[in-house]
């Protein structure tokens, strides 16, 4: 026997203060009446206290007793043993969106799943033990671990799968955990196991193969210059025969467009135009099997346009690279600029606030050192990783005009030997700087860079370095799952937080905020405070779970022979709180059935 709770034995004082009650009689004086008839209706008194007397072992003091007895271990939580086996069922639900496609019945595979949980729950009975796992990129725990069955309902009734394509191996690798060896895995899905199934376990395919037409990717564009603006869209349509469908547009409570489409099989694309300046659109197709690839909402995009100072001297250097930049979109003369080349003698003056410089030439008097200026055909050490120098080789390029810099001068991110030719010039405690800079130490008149295939993509690479560094999205429409990155022109002054539908997060306070597009996706505003920043558009768009053929029924594997998860029984489920509950109960109709009827209207 062991106790749950021990400090209910001090209910076992009851008994010495049962057997005390019983030594004390009440002692009365005696009086020689004529009869007892005249002294019934007189309250009798007694005269002086109590006496102790021998102890009458009567059967009111052993029921009395007994009773306290029983009560004293019900209070005390006496167990004939502690736990129970129950069995634990540990069920992994796939959460991918293609289990809620329905069937013209109106059935879905999600619907199939429930049921066949519960009917497996039923099978192992009210005592077992469940728990439900989400399958995803980060698996998480429905109801349990080791919930009741009757949690276990609850739970499956709020599931609602709606996650985009993703692997079932993280979500089997947590149930295993949770199952151990005392638990038996069951999958659900609507897609058969991969070859081999999945051992020690039982996979239960609930899909059924479905005709479906969805949307696997789109874009919204605006051309500032032509004053328009459209839609563009990639939709599969996955069945053998052509698809009649209704699109609609709208932008707030106002319909923009609607028209009727005929979808060949496959995938095709369709192009919608928009007027621009309209606030975020909601592009949306009639109802098939699958509702949640019927519809995306886009955000207009703001192009980041980068303002350009071009200060170079006149020469072969200053034409090439207005030529390349006439070749980039995006980009427009501006005073002041985001950025500015210039001579690099010009690179140790105060810059313009917000401006990235770039220098060709000559480096300030104070970064060179002895020697004269050399002229390097390669081979060249390229900093791979680096943004600015993404697909450029160097190959057949004459580097013309590299003067000797100070050691430590410059930060090297491309060079020959020991000599720095593109570099970043490094802090130092006498110079500190807010935007980047780099040096270019060549000679652009003399260099045949200009005439390589690596100084267009060399100019771009700078145009798209300083396009990103900009205020505002990286971009402006988004997939679920992606990472979401936005740069703000200032420090925050209120607190930030994102809202996407129901999903509402706080995010941490500074100037580059970085997170992931919420499930499930739809309009997804950036606030700081009340005030609403930016408004980015995040939608579905899986290809994968569009299409809806490779679905099936079947079962494979068997639910493992375990022994069962040892429980913490509760007192309902110990024979012993039974028995002590009708021992002490009888003792007490006992006793009260064998009290003088004068004692019982006391």
């Amino acid at each position: 026997m062991i106790f749950t709770t021990p400090l209910g034995l001090l209910a076992l004082l009851a008994i010495p203060a049962i057997v005390a009650i019983h030594l004390f009689r009440r002692r009365f004086p005696v009086r020689p009446v004529a009869g007892l008839f005249l002294w019934q209706i007189l309250r009798q008194t007694p005269e002086g206290g109590g006496r102790i007397a021998r102890l009458p072992i009567t059967t009111s003091l052993i029921l009395e007793c007994l009773a306290a007895l029983a009560l004293a271990l019900i209070l005390a939580g006496a167990r004939l043993s502690s736990a129970g086996v129950s069995q634990h069922l540990v069920v992994l639900l796939d959460d991918s969106a293609s289990m809620a496609a329905v069937n013209a019945r109106g059935e879905s595979a999600r619907d199939r799943a429930v049921r066949r949980v519960l009917r497996e729950v039923d099978r192992l009975g009210a005592g077992a033990r469940v728990t439900l796992v989400l399958s995803g990129d980060r698996p998480s725990v429905l109801s349990g671990p080791a919930a009741f069955a009757v949690e276990a309902r609850r739970a499956l009734a709020t599931w609602k799968p709606e996650a985009s394509h993703h692997s079932l191996a993280l979500g089997i690798r947590l149930a295993r955990e949770l199952a151990g060896r005392t638990g038996t895995l069951m999958v659900m899905s609507d897609v058969p196991p991969g070859a081999g199934g999945e051992s020690g376990a039982l996979w239960v395919s609930v899909g059924e193969p479905l005709a479906n037409v969805g949307i696997t990717a789109a874009q919204r564009t605006l051309s500032p210059e032509d004053g328009r603006g459209a839609v563009s869209l990639t939709l599969a349509n996955h069945s053998d025969s052509p698809a009649r469908r209704r699109v609609s547009v709208s932008a707030g409570d106002k319909n923009v467009l609607a028209r009727d489409l005929e979808l060949p099989p496959g995938v095709s694309s369709l192009t919608l135009p928009l007027p621009p300046g309209l606030p975020p659109v909601h592009v949306a197709f009639s109802d098939d099997a699958l509702l949640r690839d019927n519809d995306v909402v886009l955000a207009e995009p703001r192009p980041h346009v980068v303002g350009i100072e071009n200060h170079l001297r006149e020469g072969r250097g200053s034409q090439a690279l207005i030529k390349a930049l006439g070749a980039l979109s995006g980009v427009t003369q501006a005073e002041p600029g985001h950025l500015v080349f210039a001579d690099a003698g010009d690179l140790d003056r105060s810059q313009s606030p917000g401006a990235w410089r770039v220098g060709f030439g000559r480096a300030p008097a104070a970064w060179l050192a002895k020697g004269e200026p050399r002229d390097f055909i390669g081979p060249f050490v390229l900093e791979k990783r680096h943004p600015l120098l993404l697909g450029m080789t160097l190959d057949g390029v004459v580097w013309a005009g590299a003067m000797p810099l100070a050691a430590g001068a410059v930060r090297p991110l491309v060079s020959a030997g020991d000599q720095v030719l593109i570099g970043m010039p490094a802090l130092t405690a006498a110079r500190t700087r807010t935007e980047p800079e780099i040096l270019f130490n060549l000679d652009l008149d003399r260099t045949n860079l200009i005439r390589s295939p690596d100084w267009p993509i060399l100019i771009s690479n700078l145009i798209e370095m300083r396009r990103q560094s900009l205020p505002g999205p990286e971009r402006w429409n988004y997939r679920v799952g992606e990472w979401v990155r936005v740069r703000l022109a200032r420090d925050p002054k209120s607190p930030l937080r994102f809202r996407c539908g129901a999903v509402e997060r706080a995010l941490p306070a500074g100037r580059e905020l970085e997170f992931i597009a919420p499930s499930p996706g739809g309009l997804l505003q950036v606030l700081e405070g009340d005030e609403m920043l930016f408004e980015l558009g995040v939608n579905f768009l899986d290809e994968y779970e569009t299409n809806l053929r490779h679905q099936a029924t079947a079962d494979a594997g068997e639910l493992a022979d375990v022994a069962g998860l040892r429980v913490e029984s509760g007192p309902a489920s110990d024979p012993l709180f039974w028995l002590l509950l009708t021992i002490g109960g009888s003792a007490i109709v006992v006793n009260w059935c064998l009290l003088p009827q004068g004692s019982k209207r006391a």
